[in-house]
């Protein structure tokens, strides 16, 4: 493995990939359902994206094993037929078995075996397999690559059309929350009372209005960071670990600041019903993009150094997670009258605030714009490199790969946050299509496939990464939710727009 990190580093990127823009739209929901129907909501939604997301975990084990042994039996065939030409019969088949493993040992590739040297004499064509090393999780296997060796050809189309319409809307949804966090940013406080109101002016000396200043700011971020796009960017474990401690006090802040407005007797404070079952389609949209971590998972979880308890702890991170969000859904729609779609934007500002409260304000409504902009480039990059796999055939011209393909991942999502308003009705239509195949129906479907396809002889060994959930039943739950999802969603967002 070229590059790896402590466990807790794996964690902060599980954290960061799950705590996203998506969770600032969950207190807006929350308020429309109810506080006690949104608890109950959420911790089912994520008890079952954990349920999926060790079901990846084990996919990756049992993908490994069968790719590994199809490499295992590559071998043998070379050493049967080296064997049967005659001016051939005297080779050393130590060296042959020796160069095989050593060609496992590469940057890219991890050694099957845990004794580098394989056994004397041409053995090669008896040779078992180490079963605790097949089914391993150092090897790191895309979900692409895990569709293509488990799914038919169908289902390959089917899971890079959902995982590109998922980028696309996140990128989407990047666009808007960075947009109208600068917007409440820069335009006066006087003109914040209704940022929603298109026609305000941003400043009252001015005529520019809030929507005007926020098409610049989209601009003027596709300059600034769309560059990156044509080239290969990756994270870092640095940037991870500082954008880990932005959000984490960024959430106790925004608690800390609703439980204060929630104590005061002098202040206007929210109200929600216990149940609203009207309002829970949108408030599942939103919570399936809240805690949308598995297009990532592979690329995350192997560069890990000890995995040992790994979906215990990831189990952790889980709970770490749902514990801060109905903290600050709960103290947010109870502390504020009205709660925005975005959840930073009721930190803005007034003329009343004092000097210290107001800095601390203005922090928070840049927390979208610094957080999405360390994980921005690398989300631009992989729509990109999905599009290219999907529409792209291997020959094509270098100015679609270099030049086309990027400019679209860019200025589609772009015009797509310009003109849509209402960034829940965004965050519900990524869930629907694109965030309920990746989260759900490609997990399910891929365990099932790898329980029915894993090799006879790792079968009887005892998997440490494999899922609690052993019952064939769970994916076929998982798969029935999905269709709940998507059925009661769809009728959502129709009767919304016939009304």
């Amino acid at each position: 493995m070229s590059s790896q990190y402590s466990t807790p580093i794996g964690l902060v990127f599980v954290f960061n990939l799950i705590i996203g823009p998506g969770s600032l739209t969950l207190p807006a929901v929350v308020r429309e359902t109810g506080w006690l129907l949104s608890g109950l909501v959420i911790a089912l939604m994520a008890f079952i994206s954990y349920i999926t997301f060790s079901f990846i975990i084990e996919t990756i084990t049992i993908t490994n094993s069968i790719t590994q042994l199809r490499k295992l039996q590559m071998m043998k065939s070379v050493t049967r037929v080296l064997k049967s030409l005659p001016q051939v019969s005297s080779v050393n088949y130590d060296r042959i078995s020796n160069a095989s493993t050593d060609s496992y040992n590469s940057e890219n590739e991890s050694p099957i075996f845990d004794n580098p040297v394989l056994p004397t004499s041409s053995s090669l064509m008896d040779f078992p397999p180490e079963s605790v090393e097949l089914l391993s999780l150092d090897n790191r296997i895309e979900l692409g690559e895990m569709v293509t060796v488990l799914l038919p050809p169908f289902a390959k189309v089917f899971f890079f059309f959902s995982i590109s319409g998922y980028l696309f809307g996140d990128l989407s949804i990047y666009y808007k929350a960075i947009g109208q966090s600068l917007v409440d940013f820069t335009c006066d406080y006087k003109s914040n009372n209704n940022s929603a109101n298109k026609s305000n002016l941003c400043w009252e000396d001015s005529s520019y209005t809030k929507h005007e200043i926020y098409l610049s700011y989209l601009l003027l971020y596709i300059i600034i960071i769309g560059p990156f796009t044509f080239f290969n960017a990756q994270k870092t474990k640095y940037l991870q670990v500082v954008s880990f401690f932005i959000r984490i006090i960024a959430f106790i802040t925004m608690i800390g600041l609703a439980s204060i407005r929630l104590l005061s007797p002098t202040q206007k404070h929210g109200h929600t019903p216990t149940a609203n079952f009207i309002a829970m389609p949108q408030l599942i949209g939103a919570t399936v993009y809240a805690f949308m971590c598995h297009h990532s998972i592979p690329s995350v979880i192997s560069p890990i150094k000890n995995k040992n308890k790994i979906l215990l702890k990831v189990a952790a991170i889980f709970l770490l997670v749902f514990t801060l969000l109905m903290c600050l859904c709960m103290t947010g729609v109870f502390a504020f009258p009205k709660v925005n779609e975005l959840y930073t934007i009721n930190f803005t500002p007034t003329q009343d605030t004092g000097s210290f409260y107001r800095l601390i304000d203005l922090i928070l409504i840049l927390f979208p714009v610094l957080t999405i902009s360390i994980s921005f480039p690398v989300i631009a990059i992989t729509l990109r490199n999905n599009l290219q796999v999907l529409f792209l055939p291997s020959d094509a011209h270098w100015a679609w790969k270099r030049i086309f393909i990027p400019l679209f991942s860019l200025i589609t999502p772009v015009l797509l946050a310009a003109f849509v308003s209402r960034l829940e009705v965004l965050v519900s239509i990524v869930a629907v299509y694109a965030g309920t195949g990746i989260q759900y129906a490609t997990p399910a479907l891929l365990v099932m496939a790898a329980r029915a396809e894993i090799p006879q002889q790792v079968a009887a060994i005892k998997n440490d990464y494999c899922s609690p959930f052993k019952s064939k039943y769970w994916p076929i739950c998982i798969l029935i939710w999905t269709v709940i999802c998507v059925v009661v969603l769809t009728i959502s967002l129709i009767s919304k727009e016939l009304n």
